[in-house]
């Protein structure tokens, strides 16, 4: 990111503007450039199926299906998280949301979602990590989730700005420092998107998105 769209970050992160943001009336704790991204993404690569670890109110996964569903996609949203407590009745209505309760790292919620897909996998998978953002457990769902990946799928760590990147500098090792570490155990499995992460000169997901080749 350049200097302005450093200075863009720092204040819509640290005003809380971002906790104000809302889906369809569904709180979506993201940045709006990064949704807008994300639907060109979809598009682009022919995204059939996502993998959202992070469900909070549900106001993403929301936004996921409503993009899958006007694309005629044949598939459907699977949303993680370990707490159910938030999230928004509308989110949970929506027929192409599966949500699921457990550890995003976990073989058995891997297994899970792999299940539930299995057998209609034609068309490209998108993977956002967004829960727990400590490194270890980013380095967790790394070690998990890549090797699901194909050719041509797609990867989003989200919250990379963290840990001083530039927002909460006290905050310790996060997804900045868990992509490091991944990319130095497993070189040339991931492929930095970096035109698209700069598109629109801020992120939430900086050094985050990826292309599987």
């Amino acid at each position: 990111m350049n200097a302005a769209g450093l200075t863009y970050l720092k204040w819509y992160y640290e005003t809380n503007v971002w906790k104000d943001l809302h889906y369809r009336g569904v709180r979506t704790l993201k940045l709006p450039l990064d949704m807008w991204n994300y639907q060109e993404i979809l598009f682009e690569h022919d995204i059939h199926w996502v993998v959202e670890t992070g469900t909070r109110h549900g106001g993403s996964a929301l936004f996921f299906a409503d993009l899958l569903a006007a694309g005629n996609r044949e598939g459907f949203v699977a949303s993680i998280d370990v707490t159910h407590e938030a999230l928004n009745p509308l989110a949970v209505a929506h027929p192409r949301i599966r949500f699921l309760l457990g550890d995003s790292a976990s073989e058995s919620i891997k297994q899970r979602v792999l299940g539930l897909i299995s057998g209609h996998r034609r068309g490209g998978l998108l993977v956002i990590l967004d829960s727990d953002h400590a490194a270890s457990h980013v380095l967790r769902e790394l070690t998990a989730w890549v090797p699901v990946l194909r050719r041509g799928d797609y990867l989003i760590v989200e919250d990379t700005i963290v840990n001083g990147h530039p927002v909460r500098p006290e905050f310790g090792p996060g997804p900045m420092e868990a992509i490091d570490a991944f990319i130095a155990r497993n070189p040339g499995r991931l492929q930095a998107d970096d035109a698209r992460e700069s598109k629109f000169g801020c992120t939430f997901a900086a050094r985050g998105y990826f292309a599987i080749p």
